[in-house]
């Protein structure tokens, strides 16, 4: 890399290495100099200068941007908040250095619960207590090389994907909607659907105007679908959310961001690694081993540790993190669960946002149709498939453009 400050080039554009201080800085010089200005509180850069500052000589920071489009790696809630996708997450980690993110703790949440929400029972009837399967709970620990130039985790980041609080939610809206499922304003269709006749605030007509609302929860049976359907994605949602605090929490990044604090298109964040010079020291005490029969030399031994022992500490050290207290004994052993198909999970998550507060009925609408063709289990040799099927993953967008952050589920389609 050609040297900006204090090397034979001096005058570089292209990078800087600043030796006015013990560690060396690399990376562009323009954007070592937007870091350097940034202000505190400022959204784009997450450079801890403290800590480049205070680096041994043994180790450099590269000061890096990640890159973005807020259009397609941000998610836009009901709130006007943006919150960043898994995969801008990842690169994020990439470039500032966090590993071990994929090693997790995977535990089964068990409760007991008064199972009448599910039995569609009145809040006056006698609890049903029974203990069972209510979500997953991960925990994942983050590493970096931080002050002092040693690999140091994180805190513990637990998260819970408790579908029985999610699906009781969404039940309990339901009830208010219908006030309990009142027989004397039920509405019959002429198919024998019933419904209920309901008003929302149309905020482009600025009026209220009454819609149909058809119950999906007024049965045990629909409700216990419900709550098996949820069930298929409590792990992956806990295990992304889980990883995607773990980065956060190192970079320093808030939960989510105004489209203003977004305009730059990137973030700026440092990177600490073992300095050129050393790895050039390691290269040539490796040859030197080889040459004297993979026998490691007396400077081998106390500069540089075998090639896996740092890998292998911080297996060891997450292992103790997740791991600190007693598993539950309630866990179910050697459970294997089956792949949905992508038509499967695509329905779950219809189902998951067809009763959300803040979907207008166009959008309700819209996923009854999307959940009617997933459940005809169509055939993907059909010639239309290919046109349907975009067709239901361009309605998600557009719906998910008005689910609030918290109600979203992690999913793969685009």
């Amino acid at each position: 890399m050609t040297e900006g400050y204090g090397g034979s080039n001096p005058s570089s554009p292209i990078t800087i290495l600043m030796e006015d201080i013990m560690s060396k800085i690399y990376g562009d010089a323009d954007t070592i100099k937007e870091a350097k200005e940034a202000k505190p509180g400022d959204t784009k850069s997450y450079v801890n200068w403290e800590a480049i500052d205070e680096l041994p000589d043994e180790f450099e920071s590269r000061i890096e941007k990640v890159e973005f489009d807020i259009d397609n790696d941000f998610d836009l809630t009901g709130d006007d908040m943006y919150y960043p996708h898994p995969d801008l997450m990842n690169r994020i980690a990439s470039k500032r250095g966090i590993s071990g993110t994929l090693k997790s703790t995977v535990e089964t949440i068990i409760e007991e619960i008064n199972i009448n929400p599910l039995l569609c029972k009145q809040l006056e009837d006698l609890p049903n207590i029974q203990k069972k399967i209510v979500g997953m709970r991960v925990t994942k620990v983050g590493f970096t090389l931080e002050i002092d130039g040693t690999l140091k985790p994180s805190l513990p980041c637990t998260v819970d994907f408790n579908v029985w609080n999610r699906c009781c939610n969404e039940w309990a809206k339901e009830e208010e909607k219908t006030n309990g499922y009142d027989k004397s304003i039920q509405k019959t269709m002429p198919n024998g659907n019933v419904y209920y006749e309901l008003e929302y605030y149309d905020k482009s007509k600025k009026k209220t105007v009454p819609y149909k609302f058809f119950p999906k929860y007024d049965t045990k049976y629909k409700r216990n679908s419900y709550f098996e359907k949820l069930k298929l994605f409590d792990q992956r949602n806990a295990d992304t959310k889980s990883k995607n605090v773990v980065i956060r929490t190192i970079v320093g990044m808030p939960t989510g961001f105004s489209r203003k604090s977004l305009k730059e298109g990137y973030f700026i964040v440092h990177r600490i690694c073992r300095s050129r010079e050393i790895l050039k020291l390691e290269r040539a005490a490796h040859i030197t081993r080889i040459a004297q029969g993979d026998t490691p030399s007396p400077s081998g031994k106390l500069l540089f540790a075998p090639d896996n022992e740092a890998d292998q500490e911080m297996e060891e050290v997450a292992e103790e993190i997740i791991n600190g207290e007693e598993a539950d004994p309630f866990e179910p052993e050697d459970v294997t669960p089956t792949e949905p198909t992508d038509e499967e999970k695509l329905l779950g998550i219809f189902q998951s946002y067809e009763h959300l507060e803040e979907l207008t009925p166009e959008n309700k609408t819209k996923i009854g149709k999307c959940i009617k063709w997933l459940n005809s289990n169509p055939a993907q040799d059909n010639e239309n498939y290919p046109k349907l099927w975009k067709k239901i993953l361009g309605s998600l967008d557009t719906i998910e453009l008005n689910v609030d952050f918290d109600n979203k589920v992690e999913h793969d389609f685009k």
